[in-house]
């Protein structure tokens, strides 16, 4: 099927909400929302006020477009929320790897494949390495080539400053379990294994947050595992849908509480207030259980 549909102004564009039943107050507050954000970045927000499976995309009575713009702005600080959390968790991350390895395997441990479970991977970690290393423009790393001949590669603590998110997750998802892989995991208060389904949920979750993609109501496609045992207080309802960002932020704030518990209560606190500005966004679709906020790991 060829697709036909054509471009319409902004006008139009309003014309075309209010005839399926959107009540829009002020005109030209709509017209600058649409202008800054486009009608098919608010298309996946307009979904949550209409009946779904409805062919002609029908609003439900009564509904505004402020309503709507209010959803997508919670959608916008949510984010902002996540992003800076996983942000931390990221740097905890590099650290505890580049540490941990470091002294077990010495400062190039990356460089090697003995200590990694897949050879391709190994090989397709060291490649995105290299290609962040060359476009990285740092003092620190101005400083190595300029004094060291070798290695080429500067030592790991370097490196994986300069190395993404996702990156950082893979080379310690590439790992062979050993005394380093266990020494972070129990900075985290979780087994090593925890750790690396986290940090690959919340580097997939950090690239959402990234190019403001929507997050709220999102189904995800990389799960966190759930823990039958951590070092610290965990859900005292741990029968949650790991699919859906209520588990995201459970393990966000676990993370935090581990790395510093002055973050996480902060973390805690700003997410509480987050949803008590914004009282009418629906938290069962986002898998929030009943009662959450009574739940002594949240206080």
């Amino acid at each position: 099927m060829q697709y036909t549909k054509p471009a319409i102004p902004i006008a139009q564009q309003i014309a075309l909400l209010q005839s399926r039943g959107l009540i829009v107050n002020d005109t030209k507050q709509a017209e600058r929302a649409l202008a800054r954000l486009s009608y098919y970045r608010l298309s996946a927000y307009f979904l949550s006020f209409q009946t779904a499976g409805d062919p002609t995309h029908a609003f439900r009575p009564d509904t505004t477009f402020d309503e709507v713009l209010r959803l997508y702005e919670f959608d916008e600080e949510l984010r902002l929320l996540v992003f800076r959390a996983s942000g931390v968790v990221e740097i905890a991350l590099r650290a505890q790897l580049a540490y941990h390895n470091s002294l077990l395997l010495g400062p190039h441990w990356y460089e090697d494949p003995t200590a990694a479970i897949n050879a391709y991977r190994f090989q397709d970690n060291l490649s995105s390495l290299d290609k962040d290393l060359a476009r990285a423009s740092e003092m620190f790393l101005d400083h190595y080539r300029a004094t060291y001949t070798s290695p080429v590669r500067p030592p790991s603590w370097m490196s994986l400053e300069v190395a993404s998110f996702g990156l950082t997750s893979k080379f310690l998802n590439n790992l062979r379990s050993s005394p380093a892989t266990v020494g972070i995991g129990a900075f985290f208060g979780v087994d090593e294994f925890l750790v690396k389904s986290w940090t690959r949920m919340l580097s997939y979750v950090r690239n959402v947050c990234a190019h403001h993609a929507r997050l709220w109501n999102r189904t995800l496609t990389v799960k966190p595992k759930l823990p039958r045992r951590t070092a610290h207080r965990w859900l005292a309802n741990p029968h949650i849908a790991d699919d859906r960002l209520y588990s995201v932020l459970a393990v966000a704030a676990y993370l935090l509480l581990a790395i510093d518990p002055a973050i996480g209560q902060r973390f805690k606190r700003d997410l509480r207030t987050l949803l008590r500005t914004y009282s009418t966004v629906p938290v069962a679709v986002m898998g929030f259980t009943a009662g959450w906020e009574q739940d002594p790991f949240w206080q």
